[in-house]
Formats: structure tokens, C-alpha cells, sequence
């Protein structure tokens, strides 16, 4: 049967049954919740994983025959819609496409459906979490964002005031003025900070050694990386990436 007689044939017995998929209000509540950093509320709408048989509703649509095939495809059609939503709402995109991608292939290993039903709570609540540690979104100016946009995309660079000045065609001592004034910080410490806190996650989530992370991140030696890494967190890589193995799992919220 082609497509379009079988979009049909669905439809109309949709219809005759008087079934629906799940309403756009409740739908868009859910997701919203997520986007806004709701812990609270998003919390309430976690699922059972022994439920396994709200997949069977015709609520949520059968996306495959094949009953945990389906519940994958849901968890990355989940997966995908609130990573979109939430790099719209301010995730930083790297981070929200890689947690994204790690969330995915972790899902791809489940072998049961309470597994991949647990995994998706903890999905949900990764991202939720991180849209409510995002700082209060402030109105900056077209350079102030191309400047902080730039400076999130080249933190493995040695980036300095006057290099992103000057990718951005504007002076040096203009753009160093109002960064501070809207930021209320200089380029150089936002550079620095954001450099550790993307160290941080390598630290946590990889194996690389403090060498090679100081190296990627344009930091002028190792010992430059872990005294700046300490003045940022008040540890330095080796007791944070302890402190992580010893008290985290690979998902939790940092």
C-alpha cells in the first residue's frame, strides 16, 4: 500500500475509534516546562519505567511493529525536539548537540524498555537542569553577542581582547569598553572562564590528561591551566575529576 492510501486508511480509522494523538496544549506544556528550567514540574511528569505499556497508547503513536524499537525511536524523537528547543532558548548548541548525541548512543546500549524509560527521566531532567542554571537573559548589543558568540566557538583557541576585536572589525578599546559595561566583566576573564568551565567537561567527561586539555584550550602550560582551573573552582583538575568519579554519574548535572 502506498503512503498515501495508508495515511488514509490510519486516518480514517482514527477516526472511527476516536483516537488522537496527545494534545497540543499538553504537549507544548511539557516541553515549555523543560525549556524554562521547570525542575519542579518536569519532575512531576517523569514516567514509570514498569510502565511500558503507555507506548501501547494510541496517544503516542507506533512508530515501529516491534514493541522496544518503538519506545527508541520515541527517545530520539524526544531527544531531538527538546535539544532543538533548548539551544533556541539559550543552550549553548555544542553542548546541548553533544549531551544530545551521548544520551542517544547510551540509549542505543539499553536492552530493556524500563532501561530506556529510566535513561529518558534522566534525560529529561539533564536538560531541564541546565536551562535553569543558564544565567537571566539579558538584552546585549549586536557586537557584545557576535563577541560572546565568538568566543564560545574558538575556546580552544589563544584568544585575546584583540584578536576578537579584530575578527569582528571593530576596535580593540571600543569593544573591551562595552563588553565590560553590558557584561559587567572584561573579555580576558570571560576568555578564562569560559575556557575552565568547557575544561571542566572534558575533566568529567573524557579521559584526557591535564596536558593535553591545558593544551586544546590555548592555556600557556599546564601550570598555567591548573592555577587558573583552581582559582576558577577552588580545585584543582586532578581533585575535580575525583571529586566527579567518586560522587557523579556520567549524566548528572554538573
Amino acid at each position: 500500500m502506498s503512503i498515501k492510501k495508508e495515511l488514509q486508511s490510519q486516518l480514517f480509522q482514527r477516526r472511527e475509534e476516536q483516537l488522537s494523538h496527545v494534545e497540543y496544549g499538553h504537549e507544548y506544556e511539557f516541553y515549555e516546562n523543560i525549556a524554562v528550567g521547570n525542575i519542579r514540574e518536569v519532575q512531576k511528569i517523569l514516567a514509570d519505567p514498569e510502565n511500558t505499556h503507555m507506548y501501547e497508547s494510541p496517544e503516542y503513536g507506533r512508530l515501529s511493529r516491534d514493541f522496544l524499537r518503538n519506545i527508541r525511536y520515541h527517545f530520539v524523537v524526544s531527544t531531538a525536539l527538546i535539544t532543538r528547543l533548548c539551544v533556541e532558548k539559550g543552550l549553548e548548541r555544542e553542548l546541548a548537540y553533544t549531551l544530545s548525541d551521548l544520551y542517544i548512543g547510551k540509549m542505543d546500549t539499553e536492552k530493556t524498555p524500563q532501561q530506556i524509560i529510566a535513561l529518558h527521566n534522566e534525560m529529561l531532567m539533564d536538560f531541564t537542569r541546565k536551562m535553569a542554571s543558564l544565567p537571566t537573559q539579558q538584552i546585549y548589543s549586536i557586537h557584545i553577542i557576535k563577541a560572546i558568540d565568538y568566543i564560545l566557538k574558538h575556546r580552544n583557541t589563544r584568544l585575546t581582547a584583540e584578536y576578537v576585536a579584530h575578527e569582528l572589525g571593530v576596535n580593540r578599546s571600543y569593544l573591551s569598553s562595552l563588553f565590560k559595561k553590558e557584561t559587567g566583566t572584561s573579555i580576558s576573564d570571560f576568555i578564562r572562564t569560559e575556557k575552565i568551565k568547557a575544561a571542566a567537561n572534558m575533566l568529567r567527561f573524557s579521559d584526557y590528561s591535564y596536558s593535553d586539555i591545558a593544551q586544546y584550550f590555548g592555556f600557556a602550560s599546564q601550570s598555567h591551566f591548573i592555577k587558573c582551573f583552581r582559582q576558577q573552582t577552588g580545585l584543582s583538575p586532578k581533585e575535580y575529576r575525583r571529586s566527579c568519579l567518586q560522587n557523579q554519574g556520567l549524566f548528572d548535572e554538573a
